[in-house]
């Protein structure tokens, strides 16, 4: 079907080559390659993909078409891992060594791997039963001791110690907890005296592929009646001074990384910057045995960090720095520091002694995201070592510690240009604000009134972790009535929302990675060459850090004059470009006029339309958040145009019939969602825009800027959303998908939908039918329901339902006439929710490409779809392939020529190692001239040809299938 985007109708433009879809192989084209990341998408993760056709009508223009949406929802898989094993082990991941009557700990990790959250269940069994108790206690800083006095579980001697299930988020979130050990104080001998075996299994088993349904390992516990010896390891301020007396910087377990040269040497005033990260360490020991003893340990530190020389001390010695190298240590410790391995040697750890070593790391430069190369355990003997071990000969320890993390988060940092720039030359110098130069403002030349101009653009993301970009475009100087469209780097593919927030997007972008998109200026019809320059602005906002803008400057020149004047008095203020003006062509910088009103209930502003011209005119009436038009409102607000001197209950119109020389005046009844936080003035622009072509042959428009303060939040609201366009052939229909909304915090009651015409148009035979949308797949199938009545409601907060409206064209319909259908969802009774409404604008052609889109699943990845294709959503898991099929077919009752499908591959996702049958990937009928032909890049697909013309029925085809990262 044709785009339901405003924002992507089809709007002509002289071509500059025969096939479109050549772009989209040449893409890397003038565009380069893409650089997004091919990881494994989180749970319920909604992969939607559309695809669009070029073509050329009858008349030579170059048009554009866009398929409906088709979706496919992530399934959760399961996998995780217990310490370091994934299935049932005999491993022994900890050795403990310990006295009799005294307790053990030994610390241990589940992560959950897999990409959604779970719950697991914990169980902890001495295999000998020869423990007095055994308990398990949380331990959410990983620093292998208990959080609290709390256990989670807790067993005697023959019971098993049973952790009620604890819910682990995926993608490699993690719970930690230590085992502790009661050795009975009746315990007698020495060597080894126990193990218990430590079992891991998750709550939805049917996640999980065996052996990894469940995961067992071991700690051991020795006897002793000399020392016995554990370390912990952990991250913070440590209770003694640092060295020379001075405090020691802010330890944190996690943050950014350092992004320059920085200081290794223990100073005084040592401290993390904007460019330099550090944090501290302790390492814990203590004596729990029957005697004292020599101790040893062993901290060979991470890849990701560097030890500050100078800085380490112990708790013995507070505020004395040890010596890193041979000597220089206070008397009974030996610390020798090589490389990046710190030793230490206590020549004598008394009966129930505790002391630390505490000391400084830099977080280095080239630190990855996240722990793997900021996590290690320190390694120590538990038990008496002989006096041949030393600093400098320590041997290799037998037992570990906790695993300590300092978990790197990314920096984010976006930068977009012009195609080709660098992140460096496109940064702006005032974020948000583009420098304007070479690398900052692409600029094109004049663009054919009604015709479209493009701009290639770079995105880069100049942070050290994998970012998103929303992009959205400010019309700036550009005419009233110009639309923007955002494109991948093909220039034909429309850019979607991957985020879920509203905004179209980039799609995931590595660090050090870019993309590059293509944004399209349409100019309306009204627009006369001549004057200019007219700029517009290209933001992009970082997904990862919302403060992180840039943008970039899009230039043409160009003129605009208005045959028509909206006002918001019968005189006018002002001149309509300056200030809060309204009189002549618009629209002016500030508001002519601000209303407040609260949260949930409309408020009303007079418009005058003057027609200036020597012809009547009806004008249809529209409304925007931005200069933009056709464009959209801020989330959840509506505005209802109704007849001079209605209020917001009043019957609603979309056009207003003006003679010439006359004024005509209506009024329109903005309405902000009952959820709106106050705001002060929200700019709403004001459109009329001629539905005849004035006495100068061309359509006319003008756009008026006025504001809305919100005062307070109510309680009811509903919106109906969006607002559509599309083409179709005389005696053809077009379907409009519109999702009705409760965006209150109230149910809404009982409502009634209707979908009117202008009554000239209904005269004509213009019709239109409402069905909802059962199966939310945007077709009119057979199991949605024609809507002939009230529907009862009611519509739960949050809620939405579904709904598809069909425009019939009368078979006598001229090439170039137009429809604004005005839907509207109207509630009654005391649960009323308002009246919403949305607009579907509908153009005739006579050639007309509807592209339709379905896909289906390809669980075996082989190229061959498993069942039916359809456009209702998916359910696949990671790994498992999704066939799509495009189907271009010309509903119109004229040849159309060069035509081309272009498609893109999603986020998420990748081309399939294993695609469709040559002979299925790129088809039709009904076409001559230059065989269609298949191509691709790793990013993009086509099927078209540099000349061939389509018959009234004909269809192109394309066919190709990618794979759900994992």
């Amino acid at each position: 079907m044709i785009s339901t985007l405003p924002t992507r109708r089809g709007i002509g433009f002289k071509p500059t080559a025969s096939w479109a879809g050549a772009a989209a192989l040449t893409l890397g084209f003038l565009f380069g390659s893409s650089a997004a990341l091919a990881a494994a998408p989180p749970a319920n993760t909604v992969i939607g993909n559309q695809a669009s056709a070029t073509y050329s009508d009858s008349a030579g223009t170059t048009q554009l078409a866009t398929s409906n949406l088709v979706q496919t929802t992530v399934q959760q898989v399961g996998s995780f891992t217990l310490d370091s094993v994934n299935q049932v082990t005999t491993t022994i991941v900890n050795t403990k060594v310990g006295a009799a009557g005294s307790i053990v700990y030994a610390p241990h990790t589940l992560t959950n791997t897999g990409n959604g959250t779970d719950t697991f269940t914990l169980t902890v069994d001495a295999d000998a039963d020869k423990f007095s108790k055994v308990e398990v206690y949380a331990d959410a800083n990983g620093d292998g001791v208990p959080d609290g006095t709390t256990p989670l579980c807790t067993a005697a001697a023959a019971g098993v110690c049973s952790v009620p299930a604890q819910s682990v988020a995926g993608n490699n979130g993690v719970f930690r907890f230590v085992v502790a050990y009661t050795i009975p104080g009746t315990a007698s001998g020495a060597g080894a005296f126990e193990t218990a075996t430590i079992t891991a299994t998750p709550g939805t088993t049917a996640l999980y592929t065996a052996p990894n349904t469940s995961a067992a390992d071991k700690d051991q516990v020795t006897l002793t009646t000399d020392a016995a010896f554990n370390v912990t390891k952990s991250i913070g301020i440590p209770s003694v001074a640092g060295p020379g007396n001075g405090a020691w910087p802010t330890a944190t377990s996690g943050g950014p990384r350092s992004t320059a040269a920085c200081a290794t040497t223990w100073s005084a005033g040592l401290a993390s910057s904007a460019t330099c990260q550090y944090t501290v360490y302790t390492l814990t020991f203590n004596n729990t045995g029957g005697a004292p003893g020599r101790f040893a340990m062993s901290d060979a530190l991470p890849s990701g960090m560097t030890y500050v020389a100078g800085s380490a001390v112990w708790s013995s010695a507070p505020g004395t720095a040890l010596g890193d190298g041979v000597g220089g240590d206070p008397a009974g410790i030996d610390f020798q520091v090589s490389g990046n391995t710190l030793n230490t040697v206590v020549a004598a750890l008394g009966q129930n002694v505790t002391q630390t070593v505490s000391f400084v790391v830099l977080v280095n430069s080239n630190a990855a995201i996240g722990t793997s190369t900021t996590t290690n355990v320190a390694k120590f003997e538990p038990a008496n070592v002989p006096l041949t071990i030393t600093a400098a000969a320590i041997g290799t320890p037998s037992s570990s510690t906790n695993p300590s993390a300092y978990t790197v988060v990314a920096s984010y940092s976006i930068a977009v240009g012009t195609n080709p720039s660098t992140a460096a030359t496109a940064v702006d110098t005032t974020p948000g604000t583009p420098n304007g130069t070479a690398a900052d403002l692409t600029t094109r030349p004049s663009v054919v009134a009604g015709g479209s101009v493009k701009f290639a653009q770079s995105v880069f993301n100049a942070g050290t972790g994998t970012d998103t970009v929303n992009l959205t475009v400010a019309a700036g100087t550009f005419p009233a009535g110009t639309t923007f469209v955002l494109f991948a780097a093909d220039g034909v593919t429309p850019l979607l929302d991957t985020t879920g927030d509203g905004v179209p997007d980039t799609g995931p972008i590595a660090a050090g990675g870019s993309v590059n998109i293509v944004v399209q200026a349409n100019v309306p019809s009204a627009t006369a060459v001549g004057a200019g320059p007219f700029a517009a602005t290209v933001t992009g906002r970082s997904a990862g850090d919302a403060t992180k803008i840039d943008a970039t400057l899009d230039r043409v020149t160009i003129v605009v004059g208005s045959l028509v004047d909206l006002t918001n008095t019968a005189a006018g203020t002002g001149t309509g470009s300056v200030a809060g003006g309204d009189l002549g062509p618009g629209p002016s910088p500030l508001p002519t006029t601000t209303n407040a009103t609260a949260a949930g209930t409309g408020t009303v502003f007079a418009l005058f339309v003057k027609n200036n011209d020597s012809v009547n005119n009806t004008y249809n009436l529209a409304a925007s958040q931005s200069t933009s038009f056709p464009g959209t409102l801020p989330t959840g607000w509506t505005v209802k145009f109704v007849a001079s001197g209605g209020t917001c209950a009043s019957a609603a119109i979309t056009s207003v019939a003006v003679n010439a020389g006359a004024q005509g005046d209506v009024a329109a009844c903005v309405t902000p969602p009952a959820t709106q936080s106050p705001v002060t003035a929200q700019k709403v622009y004001f459109q009329v825009q001629s539905t005849a072509v004035a006495s100068t042959g061309v359509i006319v428009s003008d756009t008026k800027t006025d504001a809305v303060t919100v005062t307070a939040a109510l309680v009811s609201s509903a919106t109906l959303t969006p607002n559509n366009s599309g083409q179709l052939a005389p005696g053809g229909t077009v379907v409009y998908p519109h999702t009705l909304t409760n965006t209150g915090n109230q149910s809404c009651g009982a409502y009634t939908l209707t979908a009117t015409v202008p009554a000239a148009d209904a005269s004509l035979g213009w019709t239109t039918a409402i069905y909802l949308d059962v199966n939310g797949d945007g077709q009119i199938d057979a199991g949605d329901t024609l809507v002939t009545g009230p529907q009862a409601g009611p519509l739960a907060v949050g809620a939405s339902q579904k709904l598809l409206v069909r425009v019939f064209a009368p078979g006598g319909a001229s090439a170039g006439a137009t429809d604004t259908t005005t839907v509207t969802a109207t509630f009654s009774g005391p649960a009323s929710c308002g009246a919403p409404s949305a607009t579907d604008i509908s153009t005739v052609i006579t050639g007309q490409i509807r592209v339709l889109k379905t896909q289906a699943a390809d669980v075996a990845c082989d190229g061959t779809a498993d069942g039916a294709f359809a456009a209702a959503p998916l359910s696949l898991k990671p790994g498992q392939c999704i066939v799509y099929k495009v189907v271009a077919t010309n509903e119109g009752t004229s040849p159309v020529t060069n035509i081309a499908i272009n498609d893109a591959v999603p986020a998420y996702t990748s081309l399939s190692a294993a695609q469709p049958t040559a002979a299925t990937q790129c088809t039709s009928t009904g076409v001559s001239g230059t065989a269609l032909v298949y191509a691709q890049t790793a990013s993009a697909v086509s099927c078209g040809s540099a000349s061939n013309s389509v018959a009234p029925s004909g269809t192109a085809t394309l066919t190709f299938a990618v794979k759900i990262n994992q």
